[in-house]
């Protein structure tokens, strides 16, 4: 999953680059704006409770980093006020609670956790010439994947990756360099639940993004 992200982010990455000396065809002017952007991030996940083999017990979550890209579209029509985005992004961070389980304390579980996010945001933004602020909501696909745990009492593999809706609210500002390229800054709050095997935890964390971008 890590590779395939990798070559996603490597060809928007050379679409972006490529098209930097590229004047934006007449019929996207005329249409709205397509936007490609890229973008790291930092998640600061809210420590919750885990169901741990039978037994809930508290957690404790760690921050991660990572990174994304994503598309949008402003038709027109809409005064290029409201868009679709689709987005997708991933990012690192550990785990750790309790292990408690079976009745008996195994002194402390912990796993790396991967998690990777794609969602379809719809956007409200004011259309300024230089700066733009907007705020949206998103819902769309998450992985999150135990890398290499350490959690006795439970089959243990060197992965185990569960696929869940999630849900996100956002909001941040774009400020243009020019006509075609601009830098933006964004917050988001994202929520999903995961379930493993044996294994179950909400995941909420808060989202910084910082990025650039390229309109057409």
């Amino acid at each position: 999953m890590e590779a395939v992200f990798s070559c996603r982010l490597i060809v928007l990455v050379s679409v972006l680059v490529g098209c930097l000396s590229t004047s934006p065809p007449t019929f996207a002017a005329e249409f709205g704006d397509i936007e490609l952007s890229i973008y790291a991030l930092g998640g600061w996940p809210r420590d919750e409770s885990i169901f741990n083999q039978e037994t809930t017990v508290p957690g404790s979550i760690q921050e991660g980093y990572g990174a994304g890209v994503k598309a949008g579209l402003f038709p027109a029509a809409l005064h290029r006020m409201v868009g679709l985005e689709i987005d997708s992004n991933a990012h690192g961070g550990t785990l750790s609670f309790p292990n408690i389980a079976g009745g008996r304390n195994h002194g402390t579980g912990r796993s790396n956790l991967l998690v990777l996010n794609t969602t379809f945001n719809l956007i409200l933004r004011y259309p300024g010439e230089q700066i733009r602020p907007y705020v949206g909501i998103g819902v769309g696909w998450s992985h999150g994947t135990l890398l290499n745990p350490n959690i006795a009492g439970r089959d243990d593999k060197d992965f185990d990756s569960a696929r869940t809706l999630g849900h996100q609210f956002l909001g941040g500002g774009q400020v243009f360099l020019n006509s075609k390229v601009f830098l933006f800054g964004e917050y988001r709050y994202f929520s999903a639940n995961y379930h493993w095997e044996g294994l179950a935890m909400d995941f909420r964390t808060h989202y910084g993004l910082m990025g650039i971008g390229l309109r057409f």
